[in-house]
This record gives structure tokens, C-alpha cells and sequence, in this order.
């Protein structure tokens, strides 16, 4: 056992005696360790006021440490989730743009076609066996009428026109329980049919110009 201490060269690493000033084998000065003990603060004494203080403030870094950190662990879960769900929907929306450029042309309206002008009609006559029919009217009997217990007459419209509807010429019975009417598709003839027994008035109107013709109806059983 040596009595000499040995020194550890804090440059190479290699001991040499404690009696050497520099290292032999690199030339670095030996520096001799202070034996001075560091002095301690007041706030390493937990019996002291900076003490307490200390502990107080190591506490409190604690606590927002642990609050810090169940944010974060919050956070993630969060993020996670979302993220599950994104998946799970299926990919994003497709939203489509709305067209720009120059705008459609408001359609052109219909023009409104003028009105038919009614035609002047100066006189309605209704004819019977091509002559005009007479005033004092005629009588329907089972012994002389036709197939059907019908007469059938015409009308005779003046001036003639060609812009008359079938629908503007009505025929009409004031008693349809006796005699009815059923005109032609072209309005210009009538079907008289005898239907019971009595007298009635038959009527022809062309925009408001008219004629009657008296009926009697006897001896249908």
C-alpha cells in the first residue's frame, strides 16, 4: 500500500503520483480539488418559509402537469374518433359548383292570339221538307212519322258563313217529355222524336239570332 495519493489526470485519464505538479505523459497542469462544501439555499429546508414556499410551487407543477397531460391524452382520443368516423361515412362530399357564365334568355311568351270575331248573322229560318216552316207549326203522330216516331228539319242561316261552329248552332225543346232534339254533327239538322203527348216549342239560336217552330204531339200510346 502506497502512502503517496494518486492523482487522476482530468485530460488523459491516466493516474500519476500525487507529488508531480503536471501530468507526465500529456504536460496538463494538475488543478488541486476544493475541499469547500457547496452551501445550501433556504428553500431546500422544508422548516423554513422559502421552504414551504418551494413545496407549495412543486405541488402546484404537479397538478397542472397531471391537467396538461389528460388534456392531451383528451385530445388524441378526440382526434381518433373523428378520424373512425370520417372513415366509416364513407369519402368525402362531392359538392358540385354552381354554373357560372351568361345566363339563359327569358323565354319568349306565347303571344295571345286575337279573338274570332263573331260573325253578323241577319236572319234564322228553320226549313221542313226543304221549305221554309210554316208559323202555325206541325203535328207529330205515331200514323205518320218516321222509323222511330222522328222528323227530322233543318236550318237556314243568312248570310252564310263558314266560320260557324256546329257548337255555336242550339237546338233546344221547351218540353222534353213530349218531343226531344238531337242535332247533326254539323248543327244544320235536327231529330225530332216524339216521346209522350202534348205541345211544345222547338228553338234554333245562332249567336242570338233564333226561330221557333210550334209542335203538337198526339195519339202516341
Amino acid at each position: 500500500m502506497s502512502f503517496i495519493p494518486r492523482v487522476t489526470c482530468r485530460r488523459c485519464g491516466r493516474q500519476y503520483s500525487g507529488l508531480r505538479g503536471r501530468c507526465p505523459y500529456c504536460g496538463t497542469r494538475r488543478v488541486k480539488q476544493s475541499d469547500r462544501v457547496p452551501a445550501t439555499s433556504a428553500s431546500t429546508d422544508p422548516s423554513t418559509a422559502a421552504g414551504e414556499r418551494a413545496a407549495s410551487n412543486a405541488r402546484w407543477q404537479l397538478i397542472f402537469g397531471g391537467i396538461l397531460l389528460l388534456a392531451v391524452i383528451l385530445a388524441v382520443v378526440v382526434l381518433v374518433s373523428i378520424s373512425l368516423n370520417s372513415s366509416t361515412q364513407g369519402g368525402p362530399v362531392t359538392t358540385v359548383p354552381p354554373v357560372t357564365g351568361t345566363t339563359a334568355p327569358p323565354p319568349t311568351p306565347t303571344p295571345t292570339p286575337p279573338p274570332t270575331p263573331t260573325p253578323t248573322i241577319e236572319s234564322v229560318t228553320i226549313y221542313y221538307n226543304n221549305a221554309a216552316a210554316t208559323d202555325t207549326g206541325y203535328t207529330m203522330d205515331p200514323r205518320w212519322n218516321g222509323p222511330g216516331e222522328t222528323l227530322t228539319i233543318s236550318v237556314m242561316i243568312y248570310p252564310q258563313t263558314s266560320t260557324i261552329d256546329p257548337s255555336d248552332i242550339v237546338w233546344s225543346s221547351s218540353d222534353e217529355s213530349v218531343i226531344t232534339v238531337t242535332p247533326s254533327d254539323t248543327g244544320t239538322t235536327c231529330t225530332l222524336t216524339q216521346v209522350g203527348n202534348g205541345s211544345c216549342t222547338i228553338t234554333v239560336s245562332v249567336f242570338g239570332v233564333s226561330d221557333t217552330l210550334p209542335m203538337v204531339a198526339a195519339n202516341l200510346s
